[in-house]
């Protein structure tokens, strides 16, 4: 079949067109013709001019992957702080470090997390940034992303009263103003809401973090301007237990009590969460977010996640910030599918289409992004990642959604295409300078690390751990 005299910006050919669609069609042998950003056809395979024609015939083609929850200001300190509960995280490794980041640091902490994000077949995430030890930080790393391609939901974050429960330290500007931060955050909303691929949300830390009447003003704010409203729910079993001491209410009841619950509200984490509070979550068309691998490594607990399904919550993944140890979508994918499993007993608790959809077209619905991106459709824009199956561990043959979702991994991702843009050929990153950029995240977490002074130098002796105790703890 033949689609006219039409020219197209791009053609691409598969083994496999995964549509992540209502139908949740699957078209082997497939076409997809993409012009100015657009998807104008997917189907089966046709003949069309195309200024770039991709030869995928070992390759899958499906929707990019959306990573719903990170923190990219993590990204140059991983390696350096692990095997931490939360107190311990924040207090012996975060602090220290994330305390002395400006301007510089910001930007190569985003260039490295949007280098690995490509390369391992993101197109789109939301970043929660409430580092603002420099008002300046947060622009830095949205004009970053803005230049990688990669389509940002940027949450600009409210602490006022404590970072993750800990109060202000003197030589620290973590914890600001209700007045600044609310100045800071319209400014950034005016400047990059809707600026290209780039839409805002508004994101308090948690509700330990910002005071009652400051997160009841920060949902008004976010109504006002029209964007959706984030926060980390019932994350660690601790948060719940503060909340009961302090509100007589559960976390979530807490956060539902102050109007943050709703279409356009994100909640982040919820391991903690009982059927009460899960009903309140479906009743409401609240999203949330799993972090399976960052809850794993943290000790948080499991999140009820086959629970969430079976209320119709929609449900998207994240791979939070440096506890995960990846960007790697597919990674977070198969542990959330493995962890679900073991968790309720039963291997079909979670299944692989049904990673798939969270990886792709749930979250797009969770970012509120699914009516342009999440699924390959007419009239969507062409947010499109090739895999190329011709390895030894995905080797062609068999269904092709358990081998994206158990076998593949952010490697085997070939081509990346935002917007209608190839962003990365043939494993290439094409809108980023990769050796530079490793260069100066490199010189910038050193920088860090002399700044955080003794105790980061602590944690990065070489000391073994013994019997079971974690090196920091011997110390």
């Amino acid at each position: 079949m033949r689609r006219g005299k039409k020219m197209y910006d791009i053609h691409i050919k598969c083994l496999y067109a995964i549509t992540m669609d209502k139908e949740k069609r699957i078209f082997p042998k497939g076409s997809i013709l993409i012009k100015d950003g657009i998807i104008e056809y997917i189907g089966k395979e046709v003949k069309a001019k195309a200024k770039k024609t991709i030869e995928g015939e070992k390759y899958i083609a499906l929707p990019g992957l959306i990573n719903c929850h990170t923190h990219v200001y993590q990204s140059l300190i991983e390696g350096i702080g692990y095997d931490m509960h939360f107190n311990p995280w924040n207090i012996l490794f975060l602090l220290p470090l994330v305390s002395h980041i400006g301007p510089e640091h910001a930007s190569a902490s985003a260039e490295i997390a949007a280098l690995e994000m490509i390369k391992s077949g993101t197109t789109a995430f939301s970043d929660h940034w409430y580092l603002h030890t420099d008002f300046s930080n947060i622009d830095k790393v949205a004009q970053v992303f803005y230049q990688s391609g990669l389509r940002n939901h940027s949450v600009f974050g409210f602490l006022n009263e404590s970072f993750a429960g800990w109060k202000k330290n003197t030589d620290t500007e973590m914890v600001r103003s209700e007045k600044a931060l609310m100045d800071a955050a319209r400014s950034f909303i005016k400047n990059w809401h809707k600026k290209g691929r780039t839409i805002v949300a508004l994101g308090p830390g948690s509700t330990e973090d910002v005071s009652r009447d400051f997160f009841k003003k920060i949902i008004v704010l976010a109504k006002e301007m029209d964007v959706s409203v984030v926060t980390h729910i019932a994350g660690w079993v601790e948060i719940v237990s503060t909340s009961l001491k302090k509100y007589k209410m559960r976390d979530l009841e807490y956060a539902h009590s102050l109007g943050f619950t709703g279409k356009n509200a994100i909640a982040i984490h919820c391991v903690w969460l009982n059927a009460e509070e899960m009903n309140i979550i479906a009743n409401t068309e609240t999203k949330v977010v799993h972090c399976p691998v960052a809850n794993m490594h943290l000790g948080y607990g499991i999140a009820p996640i086959s629970e969430m399904f079976f209320r119709g919550i929609t449900v998207g993944l994240g791979t939070d910030g440096a506890a995960s140890y990846t960007y790697d979508m597919f990674e977070i994918g198969k542990t959330a599918a493995m962890l679900g499993k073991v968790k309720n007993l039963d291997a079909e608790a979670i299944t692989a289409e049904k990673v798939l959809e969270m990886l792709t077209i749930d979250g797009a619905k969770v970012l509120g992004m699914d009516s342009f991106t999440g699924s390959i459709e007419k009239g969507k824009r062409a947010d499109i990642i090739l895999v190329d199956l011709d390895n030894p561990h995905l080797m062609l043959g068999g269904k092709p959604v358990p081998k994206i979702v158990y076998s593949a991994k952010g490697n085997d991702v070939v081509t990346s295409i935002i917007d209608g843009k190839i962003i990365m050929e043939n494993r290439k990153v094409l809108t980023m300078d990769e050796k530079s950029i490793l260069v100066k995240a490199k010189r910038m977490q050193d920088d860090l690390i002399e700044k955080a002074g003794e105790k980061t130098k602590i944690l990065l002796r070489t000391n073994w751990p013994t019997r079971g105790k974690a090196s920091w703890r011997m110390n």
